[in-house]
């Protein structure tokens, strides 16, 4: 469930707390209107110059959202609904900066992308992971980004390693398989990747993420065809804009018969648990 920041969602919020807390609502009691307790730093939001390497820029940005912290109240602060039109994801990414309140990893793709908008030179995309551990499946997505030859991505997990990774991969494969090892040794099988359009620099574009464009299933096929699969989503990225690759794809589907897909229709399923 959503937890609104007006004084209901707090009062939710708190209540999830002393139940989970071992001094149930004597904790409460201690904090909630204790002015004597010291502030809680607020993180500022990185100021990006122009001469600095799009590396540190991208890693000014992460060290921004790390310090916001993940989300682990079992509460989510803000709502990302995946149709929205991408200025309205950009109004919550505004307020996840008011607020300064933990996220979980989705949350971090709409903030990265938001704080990536002035980098015109870097492409960024969505990368949704599908795991498996013991009978469960889990969910997690990070933001693509690509510059100058060399891949990378920002983003928030419960795991380290499952987040942010330095603009120096030289292909999508290589990148997605540090991403493959890191899952292993979480124990957790990735089973399906998910790789979205690259998303507009304009802020207040009307325009849709296409979250799912191309769909990669390492279990089912060699290595081989994954390199291939990568490479071939590297080539449209570096010749194509988003628009074109959409076009691209959807003539595709036509002429093979099959109806047009829609990502959105993600939002409108049970959501399954958000492993990472």
């Amino acid at each position: 469930a959503v937890v609104s920041t007006q004084s209901t969602g707090w009062d939710a919020m708190w209540t999830r707390a002393e139940a989970a807390h071992p001094e149930k609502k004597g904790m409460s009691k201690r904090i909630r209107g204790n002015l004597e307790l010291p502030q809680v730093p607020v993180p500022l939001v990185p100021t990006l110059r122009s001469a600095q390497p799009i590396v540190e820029k991208l890693w000014l940005i992460q060290k921004y959202m790390s310090e916001l912290q993940y989300d682990y109240t079992g509460c989510q602060f803000f709502e990302i609904r995946k149709n929205r039109p991408l200025c309205r994801l950009m109004e919550v990414a505004k307020t996840i900066m008011r607020e300064a309140l933990p996220i979980k990893c989705l949350e971090a793709v709409v903030l990265a992308i938001y704080l990536t908008s002035e980098l015109t030179g870097v492409n960024r995309f969505p990368i949704a992971f599908r795991s498996k551990f013991e009978g469960e499946t889990y969910k997690h997505i990070v933001l693509g980004v690509h510059f100058n030859g060399r891949f990378g991505a920002l983003g928030l997990s419960r795991r380290s390693t499952l987040m942010y990774k330095e603009l120096r991969f030289k292909t999508l494969a290589e990148l997605l398989h540090q991403y493959i090892s890191c899952y292993r040794d979480c124990c957790h099988t990735v089973d399906r990747i998910k790789l979205g359009l690259p998303v507009s620099h304009d802020k207040q574009s009307m325009e849709s993420i296409l979250w799912k464009y191309m769909v990669i299933r390492p279990g089912r096929i060699s290595d081989k065809d994954f390199t291939q699969h990568c490479d071939s989503f590297s080539r449209q990225l570096r010749g194509q804009t988003a628009h074109q690759m959409k076009y691209a794809k959807q003539s595709r589907d036509h002429a093979n018969g099959n109806r047009p897909h829609s990502d959105n229709s993600d939002s409108s399923k049970k959501p399954l648990k958000n492993s990472r």
